[in-house]
């Protein structure tokens, strides 16, 4: 098929006919351009359209696909030619539209593979990331089959067909990676529900208090408690509180020791807590750091083990004036209720909002760790 004949064929008839591009377009409903590209046999005008020229300028369809004018009538062998043609005229167009449909697809496969590799190595835990990244696989999932769909006749062409396989190979490791990956999240996400539901462990009562059973519960999540006291035999009316709750990567609540003491005693248990210090041992060197003291962040002085490293907080008010210290320990304290206990928090809230928690102060982590 001549497309170039076929277009000067008909731009004649539309002389023939006094129209113009403009006005031959406006009667098909067709751009200007269109009617161009038709001319100049850059583009043919789809089936529906080229019956519908042919009646327009009275001419047998025959005619417009052989680009040449007949005067006889058809016989019986060229009404079957015609009906070849047109036939073979359809097959074309859908090839060409099919040529666009496996590019696009191929596109559409590699920007998704893009996409998913983004979200793979950037993945924010969350149920609204969690949802994106299956809707994203499920996206990847179809645009590989209509890729897979269009370009499957590639595999009649003996040149490309390991072009084809090596396509499907990559597709199908790429669909096991993302099966692997969603596999995790899912366990991941079964075991934080399951940890999530599981309530915490609240203790009242000052015959609750144990150091040594606490560290050996939860040594593996929490500090040494350094500032926490052995016992509270030295201690006028204490009390104690603790919730506690060992989630799927550290230990959530607080432990909250209240006690008021004797003039003398309050004085050794200040020189205490105001010694405490904590050495590290490296093949190096060995690092001793010791306990802060701020008289800023909180409503009375304190003295501070932990601030804020790994989401923690270790540290001891102290109430001069009627002889109490106030023990505190909060891990993660973002995802605990602590309205009954907010005259023991910072006066700035907002630094409870860290992003990089490991920059924090602690006496339990080297001197470069433990620098703001």
């Amino acid at each position: 098929m001549d497309q170039i004949k076929i277009g000067e064929f008909l731009k004649t008839l539309r002389k023939e006919k006094a129209l113009t591009q403009e006005q031959l377009a406006e009667q098909f409903h067709v751009s200007r351009r269109s009617v161009s590209r038709w001319e100049t046999g850059s583009n043919m005008p789809d089936l529906s359209i080229l019956v519908a020229l042919a009646e327009f300028y009275e001419v047998d369809i025959k005619e417009i696909i052989d680009g040449t004018r007949k005067n006889e009538m058809m016989n019986e062998e060229e009404v079957e030619e015609v009906a070849f043609k047109m036939a073979d005229y359809a097959l074309e167009q859908k090839s060409r539209l099919l040529i666009w449909v496996r590019r696009i697809s191929l596109i559409g496969v590699v920007l998704m593979t893009i996409v998913l590799g983004l979200q793979t190595f950037h993945y924010e835990p969350g149920i609204g990331t969690f949802l994106c990244y299956i809707f994203s696989v499920l996206a990847f999932v179809v645009m590989v089959i209509l890729s897979l769909y269009t370009n499957g006749l590639l595999e009649e062409n003996t040149k490309r067909k390991k072009l084809v396989n090596v396509c499907k190979v990559f597709v199908l490791a790429i669909g096991v990676c993302v099966l692997s990956f969603i596999m995790k999240v899912m366990l991941a996400l079964v075991a934080v529900l399951f940890i999530e539901c599981t309530p915490f462990k609240h203790q009242e009562g000052i015959e609750n208090y144990d150091k040594a059973k606490i560290l050996e519960q939860y040594r593996s999540d929490l500090s040494e408690l350094y500032i926490f006291p052995d016992d509270t035999t030295n201690m006028l009316e204490p009390t104690f509180v603790s919730s506690l709750k060992t989630g799927f990567f550290d230990t959530d609540g607080y432990i909250i020791l209240h006690g008021t003491y004797r003039e003398e005693d309050y004085e050794a248990e200040v020189q205490r807590l105001s010694s405490i210090e904590y050495t590290l041992s490296t093949p190096e060197e060995r690092i001793t750091t010791r306990i802060q003291y701020d008289e800023e962040s909180y409503a009375l002085p304190a003295y501070v083990a932990i601030d804020g490293y790994d989401y923690e907080y270790e540290y001891a008010l102290l109430d001069e004036k009627n002889h109490t210290v106030t023990y505190i320990l909060l891990s993660y304290p973002k995802y605990v209720d602590l309205r009954e206990y907010e005259e023991y928090l910072k006066l700035d809230r907002d630094e409870y909002k860290l992003k990089d928690s490991l920059h924090q102060f602690s006496i339990y982590e080297s001197a470069d760790a433990s620098q703001d």
